[in-house]
Formats: C-alpha cells, structure tokens, sequence
C-alpha cells in the first residue's frame, strides 16, 4: 500500500509538469481524458494526443469499429453523467474537527506526522482518485473560514514545506525550492474569531528577502449549474490538499490567519495563483469495452487569480474592486496597510492633522456638537430646512467630520444615487439618530467616500464596501466601512457610547 500510494502522489505531481508523461502514462492506461465538452471535435482532438496520428483511428477500434462514430461517441457522452453530490467532511473521512483544524493550519498534515504525507493523506488520496473528479463535493459553509464568500472566491497560504513528505521535521523556506509567490500585507485576525480565539487584532508585515509564501486560489460563477460552482469543493480539495499539500508539501498558515478560506478572510497579499475548473471525461478501454466517465479537469489559469476574476466577465465591477483590496498587486502592499489602517485606527502614516478646515464657502453646516459645535447653526437645522439644502446641493453629498473618531471616519461623504422618495418623512434623522436601510442601501441609494474628490470622480475603488442598519437611537453611519466591519464610530442624539460625539454634518452648496 505504502509503494502504491507514493507512485499515485508522483502521478499527481507529473499531471502538474509534464505533459509528456501525462499522454504516456494515459496510452499505457488505455484512458484518454477529455477536457471541455463531450463532443466528437474534442474527443478526437484528445485521442490525437494520446495516440499521435492515430487517433481517430484508434477510438473507432475500440468504439468495436461502428458505420457512425460520431453517433457512437455522442452517445457514451450522453450517458456520461457527474455522480450525485457529496458532503465534504467524506474526503478526509477525519470529521468536521480535523477539516477546520486543518485549515486553521493544525493537524498532523500541516505539523508533520509520523507516517510520510502519502501515508498521512492516503484517505484523501483514495477519495480524490475514486470520487473527487465524479462527483460534486460540496463547498464547506459550515466550517467558518468558508461560510459567505461572497466575491465567490477562495485562496490558501502557505509558508513552511515538509522537507520530504514525513514528519515530524519541517524544513526552512529559504533552500526547499518552494515557488514563492506572494507578499503578506496585513492579517486582520477580527474575521476568524473562532479560530484565533480572539475578539481582534491584526498583524501589518514587512517584506524581508528571505519571506517564502506561496498563494494560490480560485473562483467561481454565480450560476449554480456552472461548473466552477458545482465542483467548488472539488476544487477547494484539489488546490488545498492534493495539489500543495501531496503534491508539493506545502504547510502551514500565515500567524493569525487561516491555511484557506474565503478571500474576505484571508490575509491580504500582492497576488495568488490560479486554478480553474473545467468539464472532463475519461475514456477508457480495457481491451474489449469502451466506457466513458466524467472526470473533472483541473488546469492553471495561465494568469494570477485577479488578472483571472476580472477577465472572466463573471464577476461584476463592484466585485471585482472589492477582490483588488484583498489580493493588491505587487509592489502596493504598504498602501494597502496604509488603508487598512487607516479604516481600524486613528493612525496615518507620516500624518498629523486628521482634517483640514471646512471651506464654509462649499459648504453648509446643520448640526455640530461637542468640540465642534462652533461650526454652528444653533439650533441646529429643521428636516425641512436640511432638505431644502440637500435638494438645492448639485452632487447631493453630506458630509461629517469628526475630530473624536477613528481616522478612516474623520471626514465621510455620502452621495445619494437615488432620490429621496416622499414617504421618507424625516430624512435628516437617518444621519443624526436613526441610520436606517429604508430606501437607503448602500451602492443602491448611496454610496460613501473617504474624500470628495472620490465622491465627484465616483472612483469605484474608493467606495466603502460594507454598511449595516437598524439599530435604534444610533444615527450615522452605524458600523459602516470603506474595507468592513467597522464599530462605534457613528454620533446619535440619545445614546453615548459611540465614538461619534465631536461631530459636525454640512451639505455641498
């Protein structure tokens, strides 16, 4: 078992590098694997692979030589058909709690074990072999680095390599050969509070030559029938597990961040590579039958994965802004942890002021407090009044500053998409006491801005991509953030814990 399990690690190696042995291995086999759709076209372009210049000749032999081979091969491929789904605790066969302490970075495949990793992951092996290119696997929502991937995308990081396969040694980075890819930017650990065990916290890196991180993820469609959605686990396996665990011994998770999870709760790095999933068959002759299966394809994208989302054209442009914050591009990392930053704390980079003086000649003061208040008016503006000023404002922007939050909520501008409709009775009270989401949603009614140049240019990277609603007496902009979840940084009339009491609203004249 031993021997036979570390010729089928070398084989998922070889598919990764060498064609060459690929077509041998399958003409030695009899299978010929098809990738894309199950037609006449690609399956003979595929046996024309296996069997150079021989192969329509060669499927029309073990077809059993029909009058109509197109006819015989469309219907092997009609009857080819993926295998009913499959809950994903089934590939390891170890339980929900070694899947997410895996991916927490744990277990015995990431700290090394006592048998080499063929040995270690010969269940996992065995599934991928037998079932994971058949059958769908469910994406693991239930394990909470994979729950609400919402920019339909997921990535692993890794940053250690067990020297040889077995443990329990792990071996340094810096002379294994390892394929870094990746820069580490920033670890927001306030996303996988189960897994750190911690309410917050974060990490900001610094690049140092002897850095060995390799990333690598993929994406999917939104349409349930695709079948980068349907095999989205299947791939979550390959990527994770088969591919850089067995196949390249990569281990270990960046500190405070998961080995794998949706992008929104990754670290944010420069770049990760790329997987895609395809549509495959597997035609294979046992020297009197032909039989044909469907055998998922799982190749590189031929591009890193945000060159991929974006030029897939499956993804909007608001998601695929969204994508660049977390994967940022070489050489952005420290604006990236600028930003970051920024939207956490009241910390600038080389900064002092947290903002300028307001030009009241641009704009038009209705309510200030605290160490604000002398902007005026007092009393402070009616509804009436603030919307005779909102309608009269050419770009429909309210701005707030305020001198006691966190400097990414210093200085927000909000810019109305929609008109504010008649049943909206006291408009002025979403900013002051009652941020609600009725007819105000976010990239729908509004959008916020970090500066008004941003606001006029509607820059869509500049967009604050989160905003929540609905809590009484807490006005604007409750938890709102340009990169997330940002707390307490909102002012209200009635309620005191919020971080929002030196305040001042202005509407653009």
């Amino acid at each position: 078992m031993k021997e036979y399990l570390l010729l089928l690690t070398a084989a998922i190696s070889a598919t990764n590098t060498n064609a060459s042995l690929i077509r041998r291995a399958q003409a030695s086999s009899g299978s010929v694997h098809v990738v894309g759709a199950c037609t006449y076209d690609n399956v003979v372009s595929a046996y024309d692979v296996v069997f150079p210049g021989a192969g329509l000749s060669t499927l029309t032999t073990q077809l059993g030589n029909p009058g109509d081979v197109a006819g015989a091969v469309s219907q092997l491929c009609a009857a080819a058909e993926p295998g009913s789904s499959v809950e994903f605790d089934e590939a390891s066969g170890n339980g929900y709690q070694f899947d997410f302490n895996y991916y927490s970075g744990g277990t015995s495949f990431n700290n090394g074990g006592e048998e080499p990793l063929a040995i270690d992951a010969a269940r996992v092996l065995r599934y991928w072999e037998n079932k994971g290119q058949s059958a769908p696997l469910e994406f693991p929502t239930h394990i909470d680095m994979f729950d609400s991937c919402e920019l339909r995308a997921a990535m692993c990081c890794f940053t250690n390599v067990r020297s040889d396969g077995a443990g329990p040694d792990l071996t340094s980075m810096e002379d294994d050969g390892m394929l870094a890819n990746a820069e580490i930017c920033t670890v927001d650990q306030y996303l996988n509070p189960t897994m750190t065990h911690v309410k917050s916290g974060h990490s900001v890196y610094n690049a140092k030559s002897t850095d060995r991180n390799y990333c690598t993820g993929f994406a999917w469609e939104s349409d349930a029938t695709s079948v980068s959605n349907t095999f989205a686990g299947n791939t979550l396996l390959y990527v994770s597990m088969i591919d850089s665990l067995v196949g390249k011994n990569y281990v270990k998770s960046v500190p405070g961040a998961p080995l794998c999870g949706c992008v929104e709760k990754m670290p944010q790095v420069t770049k990760a590579d790329c997987v895609q999933a395809w549509e495959g068959y597997s035609f294979d002759y046992d020297g009197s039958s032909l039989t044909v299966t469907y055998k998922l394809a799982l190749e590189d994208c031929g591009t890193d994965l945000m060159s991929h989302y974006e030029a897939s054209g499956f993804h909007s442009t608001e998601e695929v802004n969204s994508l660049k914050s977390y994967l940022v591009g070489d050489g952005n990392c420290v604006e990236a942890q600028d930003d970051f930053i920024a939207s956490k704390y009241q910390l600038v980079r080389g900064g002092t002021n947290i903002f300028d003086s307001v030009d009241l000649e641009k704009w038009e003061p209705v309510y200030s407090r605290g160490l604000l208040d002398y902007y005026g008016p007092t009393p402070y503006a009616t509804n009436d009044q603030f919307m005779a000023l909102f309608n009269a404002s050419p770009n429909k922007v309210v701005r707030r500053i305020c001198k006691s939050c966190f400097k990414s909520h210093s200085d927000i501008y909000y810019k109305r998409l929609t008109t504010v409709p008649n049943n909206v009775t006291d408009f002025f009270s979403y900013f002051l006491t009652d941020w609600v989401e009725e007819q105000n949603i976010l990239g729908t009614d509004f959008d916020l801005y970090s500066s008004y140049e941003a606001a006029l240019n509607e820059t869509d990277y500049d967009k604050w991509r989160y905003c929540n609603y609905n809590y009484a007496g807490v006005g604007f902009p409750r938890d709102c953030g340009w990169f997330g979840y940002v707390g307490s940084n909102w002012n209200s009339i009635d309620k005191t814990w919020g971080y929002g009491y030196d305040v001042a609203f202005f509407v653009e004249k």
